[in-house]
């Protein structure tokens, strides 16, 4: 009557439990909220409602591994803090755990304000405690940090994760990773330098990385820039020969007439 599937609540109250120290009580009284019904459902003709279990002391020793007197030890103790009550018949005996609605229960208000608890949560997450999921591998799919390391081919460090856990994850992003690796640039704070020259001149998409890239490389293209010699002087200036000099030119000149 009992399924094998499905699963129970153990709130985190019970550790303040009076028998928590108890083990061969946490674990009868773990058993019996395992097997008892979750839902009203009848046995024989005998209605058992939510809450209750049909078992045996024989059942209950075999299932558990306890002994016949750890087992009649315990069902006393669970008693007498009314946390069960029992019924024995010759046949069988039916179990009631008294609090059961109140263990399992699940109600709209409840979800309603573990759902808002747990988005203003993940809100507050911080950037320490994303780096012990990295550390620890709790990664979800395709996210920038496993984009770098996939294409950095390494591990990353606590340091890199946090520092890459401030960039925004989008399409600039992850081109500005491709171009640092293609640059043989496998550092995050290349990549931050990067992001903060797009930020700072406005690059907002793709192209205009590769626009922003190809005037660069327009510009770093042009090596050689026209100088003036430094043995030229602009403001040389014609000077006529001295008599002198201009009688040493007819001389050499005559040796050819």
């Amino acid at each position: 009557m009992n399924e094998n599937n499905g699963f129970i609540v153990i709130n985190k109250k019970i550790l303040k439990w009076e028998w928590y120290q108890d083990t061969n009580t946490v674990r009868l009284f773990l058993h019996l909220l395992l097997i008892a019904n979750w839902e009203d459902k009848k046995w024989q003709g005998i209605e058992i409602k939510r809450g209750q279990a049909i078992t045996s002391l024989k059942h209950l020793v075999q299932q558990t591994k306890l002994t016949l007197q750890q087992v009649r030890t315990s069902l006393t103790r669970l008693i007498s803090t009314n946390e069960i009550t029992k019924k024995t018949t010759n046949k069988y005996t039916v179990i009631t755990i008294n609090n059961y609605n109140k263990y399992q229960d699940y109600n709209k208000q409840d979800n309603k304000q573990i759902t808002n608890e747990q988005q203003t949560n993940n809100k507050q997450i911080t950037t320490t405690k994303q780096i012990n999921n990295i550390t620890n591998k709790q990664y979800t799919s395709t996210t920038i940090l496993e984009y770098v390391e996939e294409n950095f081919g390494r591990t990353l460090s606590p340091v890199e994760c946090e520092e890459i856990l401030s960039w925004n994850d989008n399409e600039l992003t992850r081109y500005a990773i491709k171009q640092a690796v293609l640059l043989n640039k496998i550092s995050t704070k290349y990549i931050s330098r990067i992001l903060s020259a797009y930020e700072r001149e406005n690059v907002k998409t793709v192209q205009q990385a590769q626009e922003r890239e190809r005037k660069y490389n327009v510009s770093k293209s042009k090596k050689y820039i026209e100088r003036v010699p430094d043995w030229l002087d602009k403001n040389f200036s014609k000077q006529e020969a001295t008599i002198e000099e201009q009688q040493e030119i007819k001389e050499l000149l005559s040796k050819y007439e």
